[in-house]
């Protein structure tokens, strides 16, 4: 997508502690009010997700294995969120390369392979990728069991986000022009308050060179999720997209609302609370007028 005349934004969610009810329930909401939005998927969660195409491996599918494929095949889900949840607090067990080469064959032979992958969790997920600033990630580290970065690659995936790219920027320079190196953005600002790229191109420890994007988070305590989407789409903000013409990309778990201590919960009725609704309602009447673009990621990232 390159349409410089136009902003536009795209909502990158995660889809932790998502249930299908949920993920039904906010796409309802989003199709009624005429937003485009694409979602993520889990490929394995050992504990158990509705949102996981597998348990701990393909031959053990999740519960609504069939009605991901066809949200996979249309479309509707275009990103994988890391290799899925294994996290160290759901589970002892830990992705391998193995697990991922299969999982991807089945994908490519029954729907297809999303274009694009989130990281997920934390150290537990071994096979997060980690870029220029790797860690605990062992998804592009060749010596690595869960080394996966060349599976993802040669299987289609063209665009990553490690835990490095959440960003206090709300509006990206259009990605059209191609990926910047990776420290593009500190030169950019320095000459005028230009936005920082979109996306940015980073070498591995594999020598792969990987097209990588920004999405905002925003100066919040915790991960973003559905009742601080309604702040991540304030009105200052948006104005702030219009004025300098640029993209947005929205880092969210809109599947997630938190319990008095701050925890994050899922399977809450209704899944968005009515501020977020009103904001987002906002966010479609600016789309209805053409003031703004809403877009799917996979559009917006080309």
């Amino acid at each position: 997508m390159n349409d410089a005349r136009t902003p536009a934004l795209a909502f990158c969610n995660d889809v932790d502690y998502g249930t299908w009810k949920a993920y039904v329930e906010v796409h309802g909401i989003l199709r009624e009010l005429g937003i485009a939005a694409e979602d993520s998927v889990f490929l394995y969660a050992p504990a158990g997700s509705e949102l996981a195409l597998f348990r701990d491996s393909v031959e053990r599918k999740g519960p609504r294995h069939e009605e991901l494929l066809e949200e996979i095949r249309s479309g509707r889900i275009s990103v994988l969120h890391g290799a899925g949840e294994f996290s160290a607090s759901e589970t002892p067990v830990r992705p391998t390369r193995r697990m991922v080469a299969e999982a991807l064959e089945y994908l490519d032979r029954t729907a297809r392979v999303p274009s694009i992958w989130t990281n997920h969790g934390d150290e537990g997920n071994l096979s997060n990728i980690g870029g220029a600033a790797p860690t605990y990630h062992e998804g592009d580290r060749p010596d690595s069991d869960a080394y996966i970065l060349d599976l993802l690659v040669q299987a289609g995936v063209r665009y990553f986000w490690a835990d490095h790219h959440a960003s206090n920027d709300f509006v990206f320079a259009w990605p059209g022009g191609g990926a910047a190196p990776a420290s593009a953005s500190a030169g950019r600002r320095a000459r005028g308050g230009a936005p920082p790229p979109l996306v940015v191109e980073e070498g591995t420890r594999a020598g792969l060179r990987i097209r990588c994007f920004r999405r905002f988070r925003g100066p919040l305590p915790r991960a973003p999720d559905a009742e601080t989407l309604a702040w991540q789409l304030a009105g200052e903000r948006l104005d702030r997209l219009l004025e300098k013409g640029g993209v947005s990309v929205l880092y969210q778990h809109w599947y997630v609302r938190r319990d008095p201590s701050g925890r994050p919960v899922g399977g809450r009725h209704p899944a968005l609370p009515d501020a977020t609704v009103a904001a987002l309602r906002r966010l479609a009447e600016l789309a209805r007028t053409g003031t703004l673009r809403v877009v799917g990621l996979s559009e917006l990232l080309g």
